[in-house]
């Protein structure tokens, strides 16, 4: 790619941005991340396809009020870029933008093989953002060469408090009896819809659209998957198993594969944020890696459109609950908790809280309690927590206080 060819790109994603920039979006709850924006550091804004990464970068460039280039990688007329071509891209760049630009967001830059080392060399005078939707971006020299040197921030689609701010339903806890009301309503289809900005949008048919673009573009392509409908089969299947427990091994044979390949397929949606899977607590490393793990989907809506299954609200409930967990702890210190005659939903190490989740609006069955005095007895965590359609209180048991939380409550916490 010449120079010319590059500036014409650059100059034309330059006014996109600009009309993006003018634009009012939804305010993100990723608290102060222009904090990692620090000479040498990187700051790596990571997570699923189309959940807002490109426009969070805007954002965060707008509210800064600074003078910044942005390149989307992701854009068709820059496919097959080398690392060659780089060197075109930069000396566009500051025709277009000008000399003195000293914050650069590159959108999916992964895209170009070999990137990490281009990067690495301009953090060394810029401030620079860099968005992508495979979690394994930064395993490679950009990694060795930072040694430690950038910070990731894992974004989700609209989790509820955002879904509500879009709906302009007021989000602020305590409430009245007819905003709670309010808010239950539209909890109940953002369990169905989701939280994907363009969904929101244009409507949840495009859903499917998205969850096809994650397939192929995140997976089959960077994984050169061959055997496609086998491996739809298998993606199919494991959103399927949506907050609960799976077999990789049982389902290789279901789908008729062998092990390393499902491996490499779930290795490859994990990667993409497609889905998360949650290990079981052990108290050795090495059993976490013998257990079998829980496995979570990225948005509820797409738990509506891909599982084959008909729709579990308990258990669409725990999986909001797991997002919720996720973003908060940006995927650290959680587990589920399973004993001889016990099984909890989520530990939460970092907080030291128990948590589980039943789809109940009377009374809480007796074996959640003693699956939570049990688990405290072994893990003596000082919070024990369970989360309910709309009981709201605290029981007292053997000396423990355990808190009753609504769901719409929890995930506006």
């Amino acid at each position: 790619m010449n120079v010319e060819e590059a500036k014409r790109i650059v100059a034309d994603q330059k006014e996109l941005v600009e009309e993006k920039l003018s634009m009012n979006y939804i305010k993100r709850e990723v608290g102060d991340v222009s904090r990692f924006l620090v000479i040498p550091n990187v700051l790596a804004i990571l997570g699923v396809r189309r959940s807002g990464k490109s426009t969070l970068s805007l954002m965060l460039m707008k509210e800064l009020n600074v003078k910044f280039a942005y390149l989307n990688f992701d854009d068709e007329s820059l496919y097959g870029l080398t690392t060659k071509d780089l060197k075109s891209i930069e000396q566009a760049i500051y025709e277009v933008y000008g000399n003195d630009v000293n914050y650069l967001v590159f959108d999916e830059i992964h895209n170009v093989k070999g990137w990490e080392l281009f990067v690495s060399r301009l953090r060394e005078t810029k401030r620079i953002v860099i968005t992508g939707s495979n979690s394994r971006m930064l395993s490679g020299e950009l990694a060795t060469s930072l040694t430690g040197r950038h910070s990731d921030f894992i974004l989700f689609p609209f989790y509820f408090r955002e879904y509500l701010r879009f709906k302009k339903v007021s989000e602020e806890v305590p409430m009245s009896t007819r905003r709670i009301a309010e808010v239950k309503v539209e909890l109940e289809k953002y369990m169905e819809v989701g939280g994907f900005p363009e969904a929101l949008i244009i409507g949840k048919d495009q859903i499917d659209v998205i969850y096809n673009d994650i397939l192929f573009k995140d997976v089959v392509f960077r994984y050169k998957i061959r055997e496609l409908e086998k491996f739809k089969d298998f993606s199919k299947s494991l959103i399927s198993y949506y907050s609960t427990e799976v077999s990789l091994s049982k389902l290789a044979k279901v789908i008729g594969v062998d092990r390393k390949t499902i491996d490499l397929w779930s290795f490859g949606l994990e990667n993409a944020y497609l889905i998360y899977f949650l290990p079981r607590y052990g108290e050795k490393p090495r059993e976490r890696l013998t257990f079998n793990k829980k496995v979570y989907v990225v948005d509820p809506g797409l738990i509506s459109r891909v599982a084959m299954r008909a729709k579990d609200k308990g258990r669409v409930m725990e999986n909001l609950v797991a997002l919720k967990l996720f973003r908060d702890n940006q995927l650290k210190g959680l587990y589920y908790v399973k004993g001889k005659d016990f099984e909890i939903d989520f530990y939460d190490e970092v907080n030291s809280r128990l948590l589980q989740v039943t789809y109940t609006s009377d009374k809480i069955e007796e074996r959640e309690i003693r699956s939570l005095l049990k688990a405290e007895e072994m893990l003596r965590a000082k919070e024990l927590i369970v989360i309910t359609y709309d009981i709201e209180g605290e029981e007292e048991r053997e000396g423990k206080q355990i808190k009753l939380i609504p769901l719409y409550k929890f995930l506006l916490t």
